[in-house]
């Protein structure tokens, strides 16, 4: 099973929240969006551990947008199920809950409105009252027997491991040392309890500690008077049988040291450890059909390569093998939710798990997914592979502009900057995609709702320009996305214009920005002519080289743009970049670059 959809009404951030999933799910989005109150609405439809006076929700948990709320006013939240029928503990807890018109979905509706018998607006939380059903019908309430069977643990953002960890009772190991101890025979315990007891005796006879236990079994009595008193005592532990498996501790460093002497990263890395261990023997032994893991921030205290292959980790251990022939694809127990600010993070994810919340004026937090985003499995296969955490910073991105290559993505932000903006201050990232294949980024971007720009080289081939079929076809794949009911129609108008220029003037609606030639050509003959010839007179070229470039500076009118492409090439585009970089205050920022960053600052 997976959760498929969740849609949430007039819920703290919420107006109107409505989005497809498709298993496990990376939340992502600016502070303040309602990441964690996304987590609380879930946790009110399937957390067992919150208790009903939690779900009871009151006039402050309701949209601030709404104003005033009526006797008609609800909160509504609900999450939809797909793919359960495999799993027939999971079909048999669930089946009562399906759809009227869709049975191979089920639905689960946290309901808060004002009591029935309430006259006016409620004034008070106590005007109030919720129900949790499944399906369509109000009578069929859910309940703790359904959470115990399809469950979802919090682990907080601000935990602290290493308490959980240290108390006993609080600590994820308890259950696992509980489990293991149930099949030792009794006997055997208490001869171990003996020998702890033997020890212990041995400990006490050392004067010392003789004359220690005295002194504060003493002062205890003294201060406590004989009614209180606890006869405390030293030891290594309690020798009770039933009570040895309580002194189990985990320990490090092959047992050397306690946890109170791990790093903050390691405290919280063994706590997920013994969580997810946990959820295995409690689904392996039938206590769940389903566990929906959230964590907050995963990414505290950890440093990015272990937050990488951590998590990397986590996804790939939750996905069952793929099915043998004749067998049918078995889904895995657990369900991942996270919450994360961290593009390491995000460059592991699952490509249909992203879900980005963004607040949006008068209409509250929206949320965006990848789930239905349609990507082939080339375009899948391309943005795993290159989603690295310089490209997964687009999912936390105001705004995106796309370029080529590293030549753009150096100059892109001081262009900018000449032009009185920076790029940082309104959260857009100039982004590479290392080549020209910008279609799955844009099918990428539009899922999730950023706005965004691509700038692109003309590339001259046989008399005519290449980037004229690539810019038609990113028209069509962001008609397609915006789901325009004949999105051929808008490519077939660009290309009835009758020119190349007509053409890609009329790209430039969509944010597809196309130059004359190549970039380097561009600026050479957008006023940086002379800087472009200063640099490559800085290289060490040969003699013909170097003549070359003093015939140009003489006449710059008369350069080669393939040979002056070639020594460009020979330093590094990246590098020639950078260094022309520094020339750029005070020059002009050529037109189809500075078009495509205002398209960009205008949309965020």
């Amino acid at each position: 099973m997976h959760l498929s959809r969740i849609k949430i009404e007039n819920f703290r951030n919420f107006s109107d929240l409505d989005v497809a999933l498709d298993g496990n799910i990376v939340i992502v989005g600016e502070n303040r969006v309602g990441k964690s109150n996304l987590l609380f609405g879930l946790r009110l439809l399937l957390d067992p551990s919150l208790p009903d006076s939690s779900r009871q929700l009151g006039l402050s948990d309701f949209w601030d947008g709404l104003g005033q709320v009526d006797e008609k006013t609800e909160i509504r939240i609900s999450i939809e199920i797909k793919d359960f029928e495999s799993d027939f503990d999971v079909l048999a807890t669930l089946t009562d809950y399906r759809l009227d018109d869709d049975p191979d979905t089920v639905r689960l509706t946290y309901l808060l409105r004002p009591q029935p018998e309430l006259e006016g607006p409620p004034t008070s939380d106590a005007d109030f009252s919720f129900i949790c059903f499944g399906g369509e019908d109000e009578t069929k309430r859910f309940g703790h027997d359904l959470r115990r069977r399809i469950t979802m643990d919090l682990l907080h953002a601000l935990r602290d491991a290493e308490g959980d960890l240290g108390a006993w009772r609080r600590s994820p190991l308890r259950p696992l040392v509980e489990d293991a101890f149930v099949a030792i025979d009794p006997e055997k315990l208490d001869e171990v309890g003996q020998k702890i007891q033997e020890a212990s005796e041995a400990a006490i006879k050392f004067a010392e500690v003789n004359a220690l236990e005295k002194s504060i079994a003493e002062l205890f009595l003294a201060m406590a008077g004989p009614k209180q008193d606890v006869h405390p005592s030293l030891g290594f532990s309690a020798t009770d049988a039933s009570r040895i498996n309580r002194q189990i501790r985990l320990l490090i460093d092959q047992g050397q040291r306690g946890i109170a002497d791990a790093s903050l990263g390691s405290a919280n890395l063994i706590f997920l450890t013994l969580k997810l261990l946990g959820l295995q023997h409690l689904i392996e032994k039938n206590k769940r059909d389903h566990s929906l893991l959230a964590i907050e921030e995963p990414e505290a205290h950890l440093h990015p390569h272990l937050q990488r292959l951590v998590y990397k980790h986590l996804f790939e251990a939750i996905v069952k093998d793929e099915p043998t022939e004749g067998e049918e694809q078995e889904d895995a127990p657990l369900s991942v939710i996270l919450t994360t600010h961290s593009p390491h993070i995000a460059s592991v994810a699952p490509l249909s798990s992203l879900l980005l919340l963004r607040a949006e004026t008068d209409a509250g937090t929206k949320g965006y997914s990848t789930a239905n985003s349609g990507f082939s499995e080339a375009e899948t296969e391309d943005l795993t592979r290159y989603l690295d955490v310089t490209r997964a910073e687009m999912v936390f991105s105001r705004g995106v502009i796309l370029v080529e290559g590293d030549a753009e993505r150096f100059l892109i932000p001081d262009f900018a900057r000449e032009m009185g903006t920076h790029l940082d201050e309104h959260g857009i990232s100039v982004c590479s995609v290392s080549g020209t294949n910008f279609q799955p980024y844009v099918k990428f971007l539009s899922a999730l709702g950023i706005p965004f720009s691509i700038i692109t080289d003309y590339d001259e081939y046989k008399g005519k320009p290449l980037a004229y079929r690539r810019a038609l076809n990113l028209v069509l794949t962001i008609k397609k996305a915006q789901g325009t009911a004949d999105p051929m129609a808008e490519t077939t108008a660009i290309h009835n214009l009758g020119s190349y220029e007509k053409s890609f003037s009329e790209c430039e609606r969509f944010g597809i920005f196309v130059n004359s030639d190549t970039l380097e050509t561009e600026l050479y003959e957008n006023d940086y002519a002379s800087e472009i010839i200063s640099l490559l007179q800085s290289q060490n070229f040969g003699e013909k080289r170097k003549a070359l470039l003093e015939t140009w500076q003489a006449d710059p009118s008369t350069y080669d743009p393939v040979e002056m492409l070639k020594m460009i090439e020979q330093v590094g585009k990246g590098r020639f970049a950078q260094r022309l970089s520094a020339k750029i205050p005070g020059k002009q920022v050529p037109d189809y670059i500075a078009n495509a960053i205002k398209h960009v600052v205008d949309r965020v």
